[in-house]
């Protein structure tokens, strides 16, 4: 997307300003944002040692990308919205009534007819030795949980619904829903990096799991803020995007949604008190302001995301055709090449120290005891006992350096990490740099103990490794 300042495209940059004032509280868990108005990024910052190169997972920001692609099959006739979503999968003959009448359509808008989540499998109990074309054994756990309720009629938040959709787009189009969502959004957006989740058979999740940078989720809420095209080229039909961003009546009668969700649900977008969006655990943001011409995206670590969204109101949409200031916009400029998360330092050094697992550890007990020594160049290193094998993990010393963990998936996890002697204890912060996850870790010397924690736990579960994504 091109670049100008927030004084050209009627945005007075001090409501930046402030709303970054307002974001950097101590201890903040904030990754990246970035704002454009008509078509033109006014603001973007990485708070380091997050990257605009790097891929972060946006949890249920994934449901946007796999119903643009969704979208996109619709219009060019490759699926039906309003066939049986089982009819892409298996022999209806096979299945309950009920389960013959949930569409594609109900699906994508979450009105398959549970009345509450029926996903609570994290990839345990499954058969060993499956192979691509086998029948999928995570489809024989859905369909033994037959919707309570009348399907089009009653909506839950429900990740088996969009499991769902990602898998009969793959039966469809003869493709997986990673390998669509690269060719046909983040390869037109410019590339990058990315990574998608995947059961032990392999199978994209379509409602988790999906890494992406910041200016790909830009540019998905920028699409969608243009009717569905990107650079004048048509991604989804004019009418499904129109349809995509109604929120159905289940969805408003849902009595348990509060704040901004509190405004329905579409086909994988929320409505809210302004415009609508997409989004994902911990705050992963596409915002999206048709009545303003702004697109915002965000990823972070947070725990309240209505939070994320008040600040935003409050602070962004005053700025938006004020008068501006004119020496803010270089004040903006300046404060957002500066971000960061200040790496821990400390002028303490000691020998090797081994440490025992604290057993209130967060962590699985198969992340052990911890050596933890000073490297000749300064760094610590820390290293990590695991039945799979040692974690090396080199721990600076005023600064962020990265290393990677192996994982039994196969791919890396890549983990960014400082800490520092504080009297008898270390203190280190291991960021998994693709996520919005920190491993906060408190090595008492004197008692021979190391505490491993979660900042806030990831969704696939307390274990690290299981959070690793497949390059896409």
């Amino acid at each position: 997307m091109p670049r100008s300042t927030p004084a050209a495209q009627g945005v007075d940059a001090r409501g930046l300003l402030a709303l970054l004032d307002a974001f950097e509280s101590p201890g903040h868990g904030y990754h990246s944002l970035m704002v454009a108005r008509h078509g033109r990024v006014i603001a973007e910052g990485w708070w380091a040692p997050y990257a605009h190169d790097r891929a972060h997972l946006g949890y249920s920001l994934s449901k946007s990308f796999t119903a643009t692609v969704l979208g996109n099959l619709a219009g060019r006739g490759l699926i039906d919205l309003d066939a049986p979503v089982l009819s892409y999968l298996t022999d209806l003959a096979t299945v309950s009534p009920v389960w013959r009448r949930v569409s594609v359509r109900d699906c994508i808008a979450m009105t398959a007819g549970h009345t509450a989540d029926a996903w609570d499998w994290r990839g345990e109990g499954l058969p060993a030795g499956v192979r691509p074309g086998d029948p999928d054994p995570v489809l024989e756990l859905i369909l033994a949980a037959e919707p309570d309720g009348e399907p089009g009629r009653v909506w839950a938040y429900n990740q088996v619904a969009t499991y769902l959709v990602a898998q009969a787009i793959a039966a469809a189009s003869g493709e997986p829903l990673s390998v669509q969502v690269r060719r046909l959004l983040l390869d037109p957006f410019g590339g990058g990096a990315a990574r998608a989740q995947r059961t032990p058979q392999g199978r994209d999740l379509g409602f988790s799991g999906l890494s992406v940078t910041t200016p790909a989720i830009l540019a998905l809420a920028q699409t969608w803020l243009d009717g569905g095209l990107w650079r004048g080229e048509r991604i989804v039909p004019a009418d499904y995007a129109a349809l995509a961003l109604h929120p159905s009546a289940a969805s408003l009668a849902a009595a348990e949604m509060v704040g901004d969700w509190a405004h329905g649900y579409g086909y994988s977008f929320w409505g809210g008190s302004h415009g609508y969006r997409g989004d994902g655990a911990f705050g992963q943001f596409a915002v999206v302001l048709p009545d303003q011409d702004v697109v915002v995206a965000i990823t972070s670590e947070v725990e309240v995301m209505q939070e994320v969204l008040d600040r935003l109101w409050h602070h962004l949409l005053p700025a938006i055709d004020a008068e501006p200031h004119p020496d803010a916009d270089r004040q903006l400029a300046r404060r957002l090449a500066e971000l960061e998360h200040h790496p821990l330092s400390g002028p303490g050094r000691r020998p090797r120290v081994r440490a025992r697992r604290d057993p209130a550890s967060q962590l699985p007990e198969a992340f052990g005891a911890v050596t933890l020594e000073t490297s000749p160049g300064g760094h610590h290193l820390l290293r990590i006992d695991h039945p799979a094998g040692e974690l090396v993990t080199v721990v600076g010393d005023g600064q962020w350096l990265e290393s990677r963990w192996a994982t039994p998936a196969g791919p890396e996890l890549a983990v960014v990490s400082s800490g520092a002697w504080r009297g008898g204890v270390f203190t280190a912060q291991l960021r998994l740099i693709e996520t919005p996850h920190t491993i906060l870790l408190d090595l008492d010397a004197d008692a021979g103990t190391v505490r491993l924690d979660w900042r806030l736990v990831p969704l696939t579960g307390p274990d690290p490794l299981h959070a690793v994504g497949f390059p896409i």
